[in-house]
């Protein structure tokens, strides 16, 4: 059972727990302003290992999502049935998408993402993001919202540029 051994949370001081992920993959420290979103695996009763990173931003009446990346070697420390039931549930990003959607829906009226690699691509769509006509920039609408509204957001926050 997954909920046995992996856990995504938002913790109050993201770089403590995933500084180490996020310079592995941006060669930078991940930001200091909240909300960051930690996959750890509990390794034993006394060890948790952080899995996967991932920041959300408020923005305006939208949530920024950015800065994910997963850590190889916190997989290496799993047994093989463990690491395939965590490929199963789609993996340690996709499960904090899931959760962080959940988690700040009622704070803002869309997420949006900014992505260019391939693989976390793959990740975001299955996780309920859909590209925008804006290359890299994706949008996940949790709530119906009026066809020109999401025109109106897509262009606000296409207009400040990557992030």
């Amino acid at each position: 059972m997954l909920e046995s051994f992996i856990t995504v949370t938002e913790v109050a001081e993201g770089p403590f727990f995933a500084s180490s992920i996020f310079k592995r993959k941006f060669n930078e420290s991940p930001p200091g302003f909240p909300h960051h979103l930690v996959t750890f695996f509990r390794e034993s009763e006394l060890s948790f290992v952080p899995l996967s990173y991932l920041h959300f931003r408020r923005f305006d009446e939208v949530y920024l999502v950015g800065g994910g990346c997963t850590d190889g070697r916190g997989f290496a420390r799993m047994s093989d049935e463990q690491r395939e039931q965590v490929r199963a549930s789609g993996g340690p990003l996709f499960n904090a998408l899931r959760y962080g959607f959940a988690r700040f829906a009622d704070r803002c009226e869309a997420y949006f993402g900014y992505c260019g690699d391939a693989r976390a691509y793959e990740v975001d769509i299955a996780a309920g993001f859909e590209p925008t006509r804006h290359q890299y920039l994706l949008a996940h609408w949790h709530r119906p919202i009026a066809s020109s509204r999401r025109d109106e957001l897509i262009e606000k926050v296409h207009a400040i540029g990557a992030f």
